[in-house]
């Protein structure tokens, strides 16, 4: 009899054959989805380290409120536990915990209703949280397909007062820039912490960052810095403020002003002196002005008095040159002959030039004080090496450094040339409106005294 079952060399049936296929096919498939399961497992391992990793607390919920995932930093954020943040919690429950930590910054109800808004609105939101330990937190939220959303939660506090230290001191800085003082903060080293810009201009900075971290030793001569210092030192000792005194300042170049200045301790929330400020006024102009008014009344009470004109003259002379640092100043008297300037009064001017310049003539070419004389007008020579009016006493003029000079006459009441005032600069420039005006009124004061005394004499 024939048989309806093939025989394989083996002895095998087609079923018994049929069915090793079929676990060899299963076997196979159970090790592509093993494999696939450990592919799958480390990406998303490798996810969650890299979500590990970054500075954002990063958490997503599912359409329930549920927690589906959240990365290491939401958790420190809000100061939770593992175990509070395990796949699957719901999100009134991460909340309440959250109350009980002290990092939500409302109940759950109110943070519940907040959530349900967003999800409504289906649009990106973000927002800044104050929590309840003072930090701010920035979050952003974005719904998810099917319900659902993911948010990021990021610890701003620091930046956000950086930013907001930055914006104060940029608006204090214009704010002190706006005034005209010199004002200033030091540390207790004396060094400049503060400066506005009235301070950093006068001394020659582009700009007030330049001056921060230098002391008064970069402002001023050692002798007035090292004073300054030392009256510091003592208010920051002994708290008692300086309130308006006024000091002569000599800064590093040499130029000499006058202020009025106020300096208090500085003091932190512990009532520790950390520094002092400062706040100062040129009081300069001021102070001319009262030495020129004190001057002026003591030359007309010697002039009443009937005091020597030679003694009269110098102080009008250096009345003068105490009005404007740098400046030599000159009187030259008109001879009974009409036509010989000679001296009057110069206490600052070397004897060597005086004697090198005896005698000059009233004329149009004969230096500041002849041309003045003849032109019966100021002349204001501001290169005396290259103007034709000095060809005669430019080689003297050079050997004692005198680079300018300005001349005007002294006319009587009566109309008549009595002399000549001028002034000297060492540097080639012409008069300021100020020295114009300090010019006019040194002539002035000789003039009354020359016509007093040639009243007295006749």
């Amino acid at each position: 009899m024939g048989s309806n079952h093939t025989r394989h060399p083996e002895g095998q049936s087609d079923a018994l054959v049929q069915v090793k296929s079929a676990q060899t096919n299963t076997n196979a498939d159970a090790r592509e989805y093993e494999a696939e399961v450990i592919a799958l497992k480390t990406q998303i391992s490798h996810y969650r380290m890299a979500f590990d990793n970054i500075s954002q607390g990063v958490c997503l919920f599912d359409g329930s409120r549920k927690l589906v995932f959240c990365n290491d930093r939401y958790a420190e954020l809000y100061r939770l536990t593992p175990d509070q943040v395990r796949p699957g919690t719901p999100l009134q429950d991460i909340i309440e915990a959250r109350c009980a930590v002290g990092t939500s910054p409302v109940s759950p109800e109110e943070y519940l209703r907040l959530v349900a808004e967003i999800s409504a609105s289906g649009t990106p939101t973000s927002r800044l949280t104050e929590l309840p330990d003072g930090r701010l937190i920035h979050i952003s939220n974005q719904s998810m397909p099917g319900g659902g959303w993911v948010s990021t939660h990021e610890d701003v506090t620091e930046i956000t007062t950086a930013r907001a230290l930055a914006s104060e001191r940029i608006s204090l800085q214009l704010l002190i820039d706006l005034v005209p003082d010199y004002l200033w903060v030091k540390d207790v080293e004396g060094r400049f912490v503060v400066v506005n810009r009235a301070l950093a201009t006068d001394t020659h900075y582009a700009r007030t960052s330049d001056m921060i971290g230098t002391s008064d030793a970069q402002l001023h001569a050692p002798k007035i810095a090292k004073e300054f210092r030392a009256i510091e030192v003592e208010i920051m000792r002994s708290g008692i403020p300086m309130v308006d005194r006024e000091e002569l300042v000599t800064d590093a170049a040499g130029a000499k002003k006058w202020i009025s200045s106020t300096k208090v301790p500085l003091r932190n929330d512990r009532n520790e002196v950390i520094g002092l400020v400062g706040i100062a006024r040129d009081i300069t102009a001021r102070r001319l002005a009262s030495v020129l008014q004190a001057g002026q009344i003591k030359i007309l009470e010697e002039i009443v008095a009937d005091a020597p004109l030679e003694d009269i003259l110098d102080q009008v002379v250096l009345l003068a040159e105490s009005q404007s640092v740098g400046l030599f100043c000159s009187i030259l008297l008109l001879d009974a002959d009409g036509v010989t300037l000679r001296r009057g009064a110069a206490p600052s001017v070397s004897e060597p030039f005086l004697g090198a310049t005896k005698e000059i003539r009233v004329g149009p070419y004969n230096a500041s004080c002849g041309a003045a004389a003849h032109r019966r007008e100021m002349v204001v020579v501001s290169d005396i090496l290259s103007d034709p009016l000095w060809n005669e006493y430019r080689q003297v003029a050079s050997v004692h450094g005198f680079r300018s000079c300005w001349s005007t006459p002294i006319i009587s009441r009566q109309g008549d040339v009595l002399g000549t005032f001028a002034m000297y600069s060492r540097s080639v420039r012409e008069p300021v409106k100020v020295e114009y005006q300090l010019i006019e009124f040194a002539a002035h004061l000789a003039k009354i005294a020359i016509e007093r005394a040639r009243a007295t004499a006749a």
